[in-house]
């Protein structure tokens, strides 16, 4: 019977002790070490799910499936010949701080997903080669060639322009390749509001 007092109570003492530290710190357990925790540069799934807590996307991939649901975006429309694709974000997303070096001054908007695809796309960007120049997921999905332009219609608006119809272009970017980073990361440069 003393036995099971003195086990109940260092159980407790360690729940209460894991639900201080949780509130703190994000343990996650992997098969291996993530390359880095950049998405953009990332070729493992062991990167990929080391990731995949952090970031989100314009759109995702529903839980369990393949279906793109709202992610980033709420609500999005396609052009009758598949060429614009328009995305209402959603306000009000908070990005969380985790570190002295970076202290979010605005909520997520626009900036973040002009910044987040002309990163990987653009290699004039000087966020470009920054980890790696190496964006493999992004261009073996052919966005190079696939994308005319980008536009930031206003804080809560981005308009795609493709050069052609692409089927799987929505599911493109619900892969973790896609996810958004802040704009707030990178020194005060002008974030170019359309590239043709």
């Amino acid at each position: 019977m003393d036995t099971s007092i003195l086990l109940a109570a260092v159980c407790a003492s360690a729940l209460v002790a894991a639900s201080a530290a949780s509130a703190k710190t994000l343990v996650f357990c992997s098969e291996g070490s993530p390359e880095n925790f950049y998405p953009g540069v990332n070729t493992t799934g062991t990167s990929f799910d080391g990731n995949e807590p952090i970031y989100n996307r314009i759109v995702e991939f529903e839980r369990g499936g393949t279906q793109v649901v709202p992610g980033l975006a709420d609500k999005w429309t396609i052009s009758a010949d598949g060429i614009t694709y328009t995305f209402n974000l959603r306000k009000g997303v908070k990005w969380h701080s985790t570190s002295k070096s970076f202290k979010p001054t605005r909520d997520f908007n626009a900036d973040d997903v002009m910044f987040s695809i002309e990163r990987q796309w653009r290699e004039d960007n000087a966020y470009f080669k920054v980890t790696s120049p190496n964006h493999s997921y992004f261009g073996d999905m052919g966005m190079p060639k696939l994308l005319k332009s980008v536009e930031k219609v206003d804080d809560y608006t981005i308009k795609v322009t493709l050069n052609q119809p692409e089927a799987p272009f929505l599911a493109d970017l619900a892969m973790p390749f896609a996810a958004i980073t802040p704009a707030m990361t990178r020194p005060a440069m002008p974030i170019k509001s359309k590239r043709r």
